[in-house]
Order: C-alpha cells, then structure tokens, then sequence
C-alpha cells in the first residue's frame, strides 16, 4: 500500500472529489486504519458521505429550508488551489484538518493550535472562506510536527516491519437467537417508539409554509433588498447563519423537517486527562514527553524507526481532536436555538426603540406649536397673579416684622414694673407669631435678617424672668427655714426628744402632713412662673444646694469654740470633742439633733407644698410631674442623709471616749442618735444610713469594752473566792425572778417596779430559781449581775442583740470553766489561799453551776424575743454551753464519791493488817477502821445535806454506798479467819456498819452485802 501521490489533483477522489479523511488515514497508517476508518466516519456531524460514496452537495447543505436547525454544520467541496496542485508532500502530511487550505492560514503561530471556529461565532462569519466540518483538525498536531520545508530531505518510508503487529482479538461468535430475551423485553418500548413516530410525521406533513400562519414572514424575508436593512441585519455570504431568523422561522424549520435521531460520539474519556489539565503547557518538557509518549521525535533511536512511531502519534493526536472537536459541535448545536431566539428578540427591540425615538420628535415639534400658539399669553396672566400675592403677602410679612420689633421694648417696660407675668405673655405671643406664621401662608420670619437673633434675645428675655422668679422662690423658703429655726424652744424641744428616747421600742413622733395655707399662697405665683419659663426643676437644683449649704452651717455652729493657742493640733475642734465632759458633749449634740430634726420638717413641709403647686399648675404632663415630685423627694433626702454625715463626723471624733462611758451615759447617747435617726426617716421616707454605720460601730466598741471588763471582774472574783456561803439580796432575787419571766423589759433603767418595798430588802440564805433553793457564793451573785446588765444592754441597744448574745455565751463558758479550774483543778488552794479542796466546797460548787442550769434556759427565751428570725439558729449555743454545766456537775458529784474512795482505801489497808483470829486488846466493839469510815462517811452525808438538794444527795450517797458494800464485801471474802473469834470481830464490825449509815436521814440505807459476806465466811478446822 504506498502512498498517493500528493499532484494527482483533484481527479483522484471518486467522483472527481478530493479523498476524504479516511482515505487519506488510510494511506498514512494501515495499522491504524482498520478501527479508526468507520470512526472517522462517526466523527462527522452530518455523514459527509453516503453510503455510495458520493458527497453530499454544498447547496443541500447550506439551505436552512432543508437543514434542520439544530444541524448547523456545512460541507464544502473539496477542490484544491492550483498553487497546491504540484506539492509533494507525504500522504501523513495531507490530513483532512490541512488538506485544501493555504500552508500560510498555519504558519503565523506554528506552535499554537487555533481556538475552533465555534467559540467565537461573529471571528468565524468574517472570515475569507466559510467554515465547515472539514476544517475540524486544521491546527493538528501532524501539521506542525511534519514542516514542509524539510520536504526535500529523504526520508525512509516505513515498511511492515516498523509498525508494531496488532494482536487477535478473540471473538465469541453470537447466534441471534440470544438476542431474543432483550428484544421481548424492549418490544412495547419499541412499538410505542414507532407509533410515536408515525404521528409526528403525519404531524409534520400538515405543517407546510404554504398552510403556516408565518408563510408571508418567509416570502417577505425572501424578498427583502438586503441592501435597505442596516448592515448588522444583512446576510452575510461567508456566514450561512448571518439571515435574519426569528423565534417563529426556527419553530417552522423544526416543524418542516424531523430532528434525526443523534449519533452516538465517541467518549470523552477516550482522550487522556492530561489535555484538560489547566496547567497544560506544551513547553514544559514533562508535558511534551507525556503528551507524545515517550516517542523519539528526533531520531536517536536510528532512521527508521521513528517514523513510524511519529505516524501512529499523529494518528492518535488526531483522534483525540477530532473528538474533542465532535463534542464541542454537539455543545454548540444544542445550544443554537436560544442563541439565534435571543438575537432575534434584540433585533426586535431594537427596531421598536427606533420608532419610539421617531415618535418622540414628532410630539416634540408638536408641543412648541402648542406652545407658541397658545400657552403663553396664559402663562403671562398667571404669572401676574402669582407676583400680586406674593405682594401682598410681603406686605403682611412687613406688618408682623414691625409689630415683632415693637414687642421687645415693652416686654422691658413689663419687667421694670414687675409685672413678670405680662412679659411672659407678651413673650409667648412673640414667640407664637415667629413659629405659626409660616403655617398661615406668610414667609419664615427666622429667615429675615432684622429678626435674625430676635428668637435667642426673647429666650433671654424669657431666662432672666425665670432667674427673678427663681431668686423669689429660693428667698422665700429660706427665709422661712431661717426664722423656724430661730423660733425653736430648744428646753421643749430637749424634753420631747428624751422622753422618746427613754422608751427604746417606743415608734418614733409621725410626721405632720398638715399644709402651710399661707406659705403655698406666697409660693403659687413663683412657682407658675418658674413652670411657665421651664426653671422650675433647675430653681429646685438650686434650693437643694442652698438647703445643703444650711445644714452644713447648723452643725459647724455647734462645735466647740476654739481657743487661740500656740499649737493647732491641741486647739483643733476634733481635740476639743474629746477633751470634753460628757456632759457637755451630750447638751451640745442634743442642740445639734433638735435644730437638724426641725430643719429636716420643715424641708419635708415644702415637698408636700411643691406637690400640691405641681399638681395644680401641671394637670395634663404627668412625666414632668413626676420628674419634679421625685426630686423635691431627693432634696428632703439629701438634707437627711447630709445631717446624718455632719453627725457622724461630729460623733466619730468621740469614738474612743464613748466607748469607754458607763452603760447609763452610753444608753442615753445610743436612745438619742436612734430617735434622731428614726424622726429623719420618718420625714424624708427613706433609710438612711449616713449615721446608722457610725451607731453600730461605736455600740459594736462599746459592748467589746463592756464585756471587757466584766470578764476580768469575773475571772479576778472567781480566783479569789473563799467558797463561802453568802447571804443572798432582795436585789438578786428580783433579777432571778424577771429573768426566770424571760422579760427583759422589767430590766429596763428607772423602772418603777425595780424599787422594792421596806419589807423586800431583807436578805435570804438561799437564792430561789424556778422553785429550787441554792446556797450561793459571791461568784454566782455578782454574775447574777451581769445576766442583768448584759440584757439591759440587749434592750436599749437595738440591732446588737447577735453581738450581745455571743459575749453573754462567753461569759457564761468562763464561769464554767474557771470554776472547774478552781474546785477540781484545786486552783483554788493557790488563788484563794485554800488549804484543801473540801466537801464543803464541792457543794456549794454544784451550786454555783446548778443555778447556771437553771438560768441557763430563761436566757436563751430572753435573748430570742429580742434576736431577729434568721439569727435564731445562733440561740443554739445555749443548749450547747448548758449541756457543758451538767457535765461539770456530774463531774464535781463524781469527785465527791472518788474523795470518799479514797478514804476507804486508807481504811481498807488497816483492815488488812488486823489479826482476826486474836483476842481484841482494846475492848472496842467496832474496830477503829470501821469507826472512822463510817464517821468520816456521816460527815459527808451531814455536809451535803446542807447545800445540796434531796436528789443529788440521794444520788452522790447511793454511789458511796454501793461502792463501800461492793469494795468491802471483797475485802473481806479475801480475809484468812480460822476462829469464831476472828469472825464474831468481823461480824460486829459489819454490823456497825450497816446500822450506824442506815440511821442517816433522807437517804437510801446500805444493802447487806457485808453482813452476807460475814456469813457466808467458814472457819478451817
């Protein structure tokens, strides 16, 4: 198979038409022609060639009366240029993309492959020659690889043994009967298909130009002078589709000739992904060898070889264009339709803009005849109109502007006379006339130069009415504060406010809401005015300043006159507080609370009178009513809380002394700052606390060194105590008696009933608690005397009864524990000079705690009605400190019976050292053991007796006895008696012993365990 001569012209085709693609593939490659031979013939679009082998005609083609729309690919004829005819270029060259085009279309970028024609639809219809699907390929890779200008050079023609052989591919040979399962399966698709299709040609075959109601469009478009049309809308030669077409033609095309069935294109996949990649660059030396594969392009591999493998190369290069190319026409047919629609709608609206623009000259030239002929003498009238309103209305804006000008004089004459209300009218008419006359159709006044300014200078006309109603207002409530003041009986005053203090809980003096009628007269004018010119809440801003400015001069006023002297730090005001009796300090702070008290009054007086003028002069603004009600609120507040601060100031330089005053002295100190603090809250309907802070904390001071001291007497008396038992006063036992009530009231200083009568002062031997008579030692009474004074101090101290409660605790732990200390750490013997800690002691020991226990109870009632809610959990440290005292006393009980335990021991070893069995030489019937214990034992039972109650003597002789009876009878089942003798001692012994202890009074006798042990002994022979 050698290759065609490239000269033999265009006679070689058949038919006299140049080979097609194929052929010349054909020729090039004969391994590679058997498979891409019937695919080139798929790549076309529209088959360029029958199955006879005859072209299509150009003419048939290009006809859009024929061609279906969406087939918008020509063929042209395949005739050569003459200047061509003689080229002598290898078949491989001559390629279909290259075959009849001049060499020079390639040549301007030799490397470059040109972008397909339909990418750019308008480049393409410009061009020298149309386009059709043959040019597909022009720019193939064989082009360039294959220069003509090594033409001349020779070059081996490959041969069979250069091309690769193709294996055999195995085919399974396929009968038609396998066929027949998939075609009963797609046989009612199919048959549905065909009937589809026959009614659509039917259809078809209805819809003629003739019939369509667009025919006369055709044979209008038909016959249209391209020349008259504007060239954008002229048909362009080298552009089949440069016609016109509207939306109508393209649905008639579409009806007139069926849309084939599309052939299947080859896949997409078929070419390698490195084309699509969008970092593809020819250049790049990677990219070059893996596009061509690795073949040897320059020949190192010898001369034969590589011409082969350039030929399949080449062959494959255009396949892998030719389906690109094939996809991309497909893309491009899909989407012809809209194109050519859309270009059609623009045409048309561009052809309906030009008749608008026509149309809008044409009434153009119509209205200036209009204009000419007949409006303007109208105009001209209405215009004259027009200028004599405007006259007259600058003839009125002229009057206004004169009768503005002519008011501020006699708004000056107003103010001369003090007729502060007929300027304040005439301003607000002058006001009125420059806002309201724009809304009456005359001209803005602001805008006229001469009243420029006139606005701002009637706001200042309008302010300084306002400051001299102020200056009325503010002179009027001062000077009546002044001369209330002034006119304070201060000794009434002083009785008042004692007699309320005297009464701690007593409430505080209500205040008098009766109204000032003379006063709120004198301040209605003011107050109208000062509402009229919006300064009343700045005028109030100014009696608060003034009204706190008074406060502060009541108070420095009070203080103590200084003295000139050569050192200021010792003739300072806060040094003279302090060096001052507290006397003196107490009369001046007294003069102090009564004028703040009386100033504070009658600051509440005025807020009730500016309620009542807001109230009337402000009906209908209930906001601004409320703004000023709560201010005339704040200013009684300030003043109260300012008194407070100058009060705890004034107090505060006197910390350390008041802290260090009697309780009588601090009582009344403390009931006067409540009730000052009480009647000023009272009158500004607040808290406050400017002063409360300053009373907690010289009371917290107080109570510390209160109990200071009262726990060093205690401690210094107990230590000292002889443990003796002392009379008991009326006094004491009154004390006893209201806190065993749980009132702390009856407690309360100069109480009537505190007096007792003649036959209530006589002492008693015993102190009586809740029934139960005790022996008392000096210890108990004088803390007897501090329960007092600690609950007195609960009861006018308000709000310390936390604090009161927890020193009183630990009062009572100190007496606990310093009375054990004393007795049973027998501190006694060294503080009080004690020899031995006797029974004695030890009773009236277990006095002293069972009283505590007693009042322990009626402490916690008297402190919880005075503790508040949530402290109430705090009382549980009463039942704690009590259960402490019972220990104690079980403890003291149970050092009794180890006293007498320890006798008994004594005894016991004189009892061991008898001889039983021998004659007694001394004749006694009991022996001396026996005598002394049980002596020793009736002392015991005589002393407690005396100072402990039944129960605990019951129960502290019970536990010696048992403890001799158990002790004894063991003694004496381990004695050795061989004689009756021995044994008749020892039975006389026994029976002493149980009849002397059985004889005592009030008490259980011993069981006969000893007289049993005596018994049960047997003599050894």
């Amino acid at each position: 198979m050698q290759p065609r001569s490239h000269a033999a012209g265009p006679q070689q085709g058949e038919n006299g038409n140049v080979p097609s693609r194929n052929h010349l593939h054909l020729h090039s490659s004969p391994s590679w022609n058997s498979s891409s031979a019937s695919s080139r013939r798929h790549l076309s679009p529209n088959n360029l060639t029958t199955t006879s082998g005859s072209p299509i005609s150009p003419s048939s083609a290009t006809s859009p009366r024929t061609t279906p729309v969406h087939s918008m690919v020509r063929e042209r004829s395949m005739h050569r240029d003459e200047g061509q005819g003689g080229s002598s270029r290898p078949p491989s060259i001559r390629s279909a993309s290259s075959h009849g085009r001049p060499f020079n279309r390639l040549m301007h970028n030799a490397h470059t492959r040109r972008h397909s024609s339909y990418s750019n639809f308008s480049t393409m219809s410009e061009t020298s020659l149309p386009w059709t699907t043959r040019d597909i390929g022009f720019n193939a890779i064989s082009g360039v690889l294959n220069d003509p200008a090594k033409r001349s050079q020779t070059t081996t023609k490959p041969s069979k043994a250069d091309v690769p052989p193709v294996p055999h591919a195995s085919i399974t040979k396929v009968r038609p009967s396998d066929f027949d399962n998939y075609l009963e399966h797609i046989r009612p698709v199919f048959d549905r298909y065909q009937h589809n299709k026959l009614n659509d040609e039917e259809a078809a075959a209805m819809t003629s130009p003739a019939t369509s109601p667009y025919g006369s469009l055709h044979n209008i478009l038909d016959t249209l002078d391209e020349s008259s049309l504007p060239a954008h809308q002229r048909r362009s030669s080298r552009n089949p589709y440069g016609q016109v077409l509207s939306s109508e033609s393209l649905a008639l095309l579409d009806t007139v000739v069926p849309e084939p069935t599309p052939r299947e294109l080859p896949m997409l996949e078929n070419v390698p992904s490195i084309f699509f990649e969008p970092d593809f660059h020819l250049e790049d030396p990677r990219t070059f060898d893996a596009v061509c594969e690795g073949a040897d392009i320059i020949g190192n591999s010898g001369p034969n070889p590589p011409v082969s493998t350039n030929s399949i190369l080449q062959e494959k290069l255009s396949y892998y264009l030719d389906t690109v190319e094939v996809h991309l026409i497909r893309e491009i047919e899909n989407r012809s339709s809209s194109f050519f629609e859309a270009l059609s709608n623009l045409q048309a609206l561009h052809q309906q803009t030009l008749d608008c623009v026509s149309q809008i000259h044409t009434i153009r030239q119509q209205m200036k005849e209009i204009q000419s002929t007949k409006c303007n003498e109208g105009l001209q009238v209405v215009r004259l109109q027009v200028r004599r309103q405007n006259l007259d209305r600058l003839r009125e804006a002229i009057r206004i502007i004169k009768e503005v000008r002519a008011a501020q004089p006699m708004i000056q004459v107003l103010l001369g006379q003090g007729d502060y209300f007929g300027a304040l009218d005439l301003i607000d008419e002058t006001h009125a006339v420059l806002e309201d006359n724009k809304k009456a159709g005359v001209i803005d006044l602001k805008e006229v130069r001469a009243l420029a300014n006139f606005s701002t200078q009637l706001d200042e006309m309008q302010k300084a009415v306002g400051i001299m109603m102020q200056h009325d207002f503010l002179s009027i409530l001062l000077s009546d504060l002044s001369y209330q003041i002034e006119t304070i009986d201060l000794e009434e005053a002083k009785q008042q406010i004692q007699g309320q203090a005297k009464s701690p809980r007593s409430s505080p003096q209500q205040r008098d809401d009766k109204v000032d009628e003379e006063l709120f007269d004198r301040l209605m004018p003011c107050t109208t005015g000062l509402i009229r010119t919006e300064m009343l809440l700045s005028t109030m801003q100014g009696y608060r300043e003034r009204l706190l400015a008074e406060i502060k001069e009541i108070v420095r006023k009070k203080y103590p006159a200084v003295s000139p002297s050569d050192d200021p730090s010792q003739s300072s005001p806060a040094r003279q507080l302090r060096t001052m009796p507290f006397d003196s300090f107490f009369k001046m702070l007294l003069d102090v609370f009564i004028i703040l008290i009386h100033a504070i009054q009658r600051a509440a007086v005025y807020h009730k009178i500016l309620c009542e003028l807001v109230d009337k002069c402000m009906a209908d603004n209930e906001d601004k009513k409320k703004e000023l009600k709560k201010e005339s609120g704040d200013i009684v507040f300030a003043a109260a809380d300012l008194a407070h601060v100058r009060c705890a100031k004034l107090i505060g330089f006197r910390s350390e002394q008041n802290a260090q005053l009697n309780p009588t002295d601090f009582y009344r100190l403390a009931s006067v700052m409540r009730t000052f603090i009480q009647q000023c809250e009272v009158y500004c309907e607040r808290t406050c606390f400017g002063l409360r802070g300053t009373v907690i904390s010289q009371q917290k001071a107080f109570i510390d060194h209160f109990h200071m001291e009262r726990v060093k007497q205690e401690a210094q008396l107990i230590e000292n105590e002889q443990w003796v038992a002392s009379e008991v006063p009326s006094d004491f036992q009154r004390i006893v008696d209201r806190i065993c009530d749980g009132s702390i009231s009856s407690l309360a200083e100069d109480n009537p009933q505190q007096q007792p009568e003649e036959g209530e002062r006589k002492s008693t031997k015993f102190l009586i608690v809740h029934g139960t008579s005790y022996f008392v030692v000096g210890c108990s009474l004088l803390i007897i005397k501090m329960f007092e004074d600690y609950l007195r101090c609960i009861w006018n101290l308000e709000g310390m009864t936390t604090d009161i409660m927890q020193k009183l605790v630990e009062l009572l732990k100190l007496f606990n524990s310093r009375v054990c200390q004393v007795i049973l750490g027998a501190g006694a013997m060294r503080s009080a000079g004690l020899k031995n800690i006797s029974a004695k002691h030890l009773a009236l020991a277990s006095q002293s705690v069972g009283i505590m226990i007693g009042l322990i109870p009626s402490l916690k009632e008297c402190v919880r009605r005075h503790m508040p809610a949530k402290h109430t959990v705090l009382l549980s440290e009463f039942d704690r400190i009590l259960k402490d005292y019972q220990e104690h006393q079980s403890e003291i009980h149970a050092k009794l019976v180890a006293i007498m335990n320890e006798r008994f021991t004594v005894h016991v070893k004189a009892m061991q050292v008898i001889r039983w069995d021998e004659q007694d030489e001394s004749g006694k019937s009991p022996s001396s053991y026996m005598e002394t214990l049980v002596k020793e034992t009736m002392t015991l039972h005589k002393v407690l007796n005396k100072y402990l109650p039944h129960h605990n003597l019951q129960g502290i002789m019970s536990e010696v006895f048992s403890s001799f009876t158990t002790q004894l009878s063991r003694e004496i089942s381990q004695l050795s008696i061989h004689t009756e003798t021995g044994k008749d001692r020892l039975a006389k012994d026994a029976a002493y012993f149980t009849r002397r202890l059985s004889s005592l009074n009030g008490i259980d006798p011993p069981s006969d365990a000893v007289m049993n042990a005596v018994n049960e002994i047997s003599i050894s022979a």
